[in-house]
């Protein structure tokens, strides 16, 4: 069998992708019976200096929607408007930093962070100029109130020992940036309400027009008596996400590469593994392997990470692969026939990739969600292929389906949306019926242009037969 190994299947006309060189050679040294070395790890340095928010479309939407500033909470929005993931969150402390955005870019990048996570941590990941730091001293206190309320007077930061120096000679290169970088932040708070009113007055904020993405930040306020107003401020977030900036793109094409070598490695081990569980511990650890993190494997249909069926000559099934790296997603899914498959099987997959065809060559900014749902539903028609595809496009991202959410109160549906120019796009093509033999499914990155679209990952076969 190793003779067929990721050879597309017969597609009638000779429909066909070719397999990118770098995922034609993770496949290769996935079947390989020696362990494969650990893949070359890209340089992140740029992530230093280069801001990942799309700076000029976020004052776009600040200024239609009256935002003085964006107030964050939740760690995905902290790394996005400060290049930094707070690591306190992946510890249970909720709540442990947040960043002040002020549209006016005369004005600077406000964190509030535990002095512990500054020194050890933000000092370590962040060189952005126009940034200030505003430290306090424990995470407990975030959501923790403070006796006295608006009004009552500071309480005294408690005195931080971690950075007491014992012999300043023996500092190491290290030891020495984070000492410099210390030195520049404001002086300690004692809790974080504090930090952050100190922050905002610190901006002439003190009356803003605040977009938060957490009820916290307005209970942190009101202990402090704040004069600022709080709205909602998710959904800008999201619409200024949709188009990415130049180093959010550089973040995409290797998450989203990534993760497609982390596929193809699995695939070519779907002989060899015996069972979708074993599968499934296999992509985990090839995203592993290449610098990516997991997100979610479906396999046959099922995201259950339980699940161990085993896998048999002559089955079909669909593998979608999900994982992120430094948080961008990459997204991906294939279809693989463990010899042959059912005709019925042959029919959806033959399908379902002339539908998708159809939709690559037309897609540009301007476009509706529902448009391209439109084109996928009448390529099948067209087709007399009688099967259920959703065809739903979602933009990926930090998240793995990052635009706004619908509203029915505003009168937004999904189908409603726009493609915008560099927005990253994944259409997702699975047949939803059952009783074909398996289940088939397609789905590729594609970056959105003024004039078209094109894949930011190689394009490997929509068919395997292993």
């Amino acid at each position: 069998m190793i003779d067929r190994r990721l050879l597309l299947a017969g597609l009638g006309g000779g429909a066909a992708v070719g397999l990118g060189a770098q995922g034609a050679n993770a496949a290769a040294a996935a079947a390989s019976p020696s362990t494969p070395a650990p893949a070359p790890r890209p340089d992140f340095g740029f992530l230093r200096t280069e801001a990942l928010v799309n700076a000029e479309r976020a004052q776009a939407v600040m200024a239609r929607e009256g935002i003085d500033a964006f107030v964050v909470a939740q760690p995905t929005n902290v790394f996005y408007l400060a290049n930094h993931w707070p690591n306190l969150d992946r510890m249970g402390f909720r709540h442990s930093m947040f960043v002040i955005y002020p549209r006016d870019r005369k004005r600077p990048v406000a964190m509030v962070m535990t002095g512990f996570l500054h020194y050890y941590r933000f000092a370590d990941d962040v060189e952005l100029p126009n940034h200030m730091v505003f430290p306090y001293t424990t995470p407990a206190e975030a959501a923790t109130p403070v006796a006295g309320g608006a009004g009552a007077p500071e309480p005294t930061a408690a005195p931080t020992r971690m950075h007491r120096i014992l012999d300043a000679t023996l500092l190491t290169p290290r030891e020495e940036h984070r000492r410099s970088v210390s030195t520049a932040a404001e002086p300690e708070s004692a809790t974080a309400d504090w930090a952050l009113f100190k922050a905002l007055r610190h901006l002439g904020l003190e009356k803003a027009r605040l977009a938060a993405d957490d009820p916290i930040v307005e209970a942190l306020l009101a202990r402090r008596g704040s004069a600022a107003t709080c709205v909602p401020g998710e959904d800008a977030l999201r619409r200024i996400r949709l188009a990415k900036s130049a180093t959010e793109l550089k973040m995409m094409r290797i998450a989203a590469q990534n993760n497609v070598d982390a596929a193809l490695a699995t695939i070519a081990a779907v002989r060899t593994v015996g069972t979708t569980g074993e599968l499934r511990t296999r992509f985990f650890a090839e995203t592993t392997r290449r610098g990516n993190q997991p997100v979610f494997i479906v396999i046959d249909g099922s995201s259950s990470e339980i699940a161990n069926d085993p896998i048999r000559d002559g089955m079909a099934f669909s593998i979608d692969c999900v994982s992120h790296c430094l948080h961008y997603h990459g997204d991906f899914a294939r279809t693989i026939f463990v010899g042959e498959p059912h005709p019925l099987m042959r029919r959806g997959t033959t399908a379902i990739y002339t539908a998708w065809r159809e939709i690559q060559t037309q897609l540009r900014a301007g476009m509706r969600f529902a448009d391209v749902q439109r084109i996928g539903r009448e390529s099948m028609k067209k087709q007399g292929a009688d099967f259920t595809v959703n065809f739903t496009p979602h933009s990926v991202g930090l998240f793995h389906t990052d635009h706004p959410q619908p509203s029915v109160a505003e009168g937004r549906t999904i189908e409603g949306l726009v493609l915008e120019k560099d927005m990253v796009l994944s259409v997702d093509c699975p047949i939803l019926d059952t009783g074909m033999g398996g289940t088939c499914h397609l789905e590729d990155l594609m970056l959105i242009g003024e004039n078209g679209a094109t894949p930011i990952h190689d394009v490997p076969p929509n068919i395997f037969v292993v």
